[in-house]
């Protein structure tokens, strides 16, 4: 009788345990789970990012960006260079895997504090965006009303 032999479903316990052995040189053959475990941890990584600009009041956007951008990405290419010893060769994409992830989630958690704590600014800048595009209707409406129809001359 032949019988193959499935691999056995990763938990969630066993796959932490793998990513918290030091130096344990994981390649995509031993540890294909790595790659989920960085996108992840570069999600955390924005979460955390992304809440401490809020809670910082930050704005000057382009910095905290590119700060961000740098620690989301780089942060966990020293776990997995440094801690865990990994073989990235062998990994498809373990460089910057989640990173889109992660800054996408930082933006949003930072422009989501920012607009909360500066709700009287957004009503006014609404007051106003409003004001000009009903003063610009009403520039249209009164500018087509005297227009001629219907006539072939040039």
């Amino acid at each position: 009788c032949y019988h193959t032999q499935q691999p056995h479903a990763m938990t969630t316990s066993s796959v932490l345990q793998k990513a918290c052995k030091f130096g344990s040189k994981p390649d995509a053959s031993t540890f294909p789970e790595l790659l989920t475990v960085v996108t992840w941890l570069r999600i955390i990584i924005g979460a955390i990012y992304g809440v401490s600009l809020g809670i910082r009041n930050e704005n000057r956007g382009l910095v905290g960006a590119t700060l961000g951008l740098n620690v989301i990405a780089f942060a966990p290419m020293l776990y997995f260079n440094g801690y865990l010893m990994a073989y990235v060769d062998s990994y498809k994409n373990l460089r910057f895997v989640g990173v889109v992830n992660g800054l996408a989630l930082m933006l949003l958690i930072w422009i989501t504090f920012f607009t909360y704590a500066h709700s009287e600014e957004e009503m006014s800048m609404q007051k106003v965006l409003s004001d000009a595009m009903i003063s610009s209707s009403e520039a249209t409406e009164s500018s087509t009303e005297g227009a001629t129809v219907g006539t072939d001359e040039f």
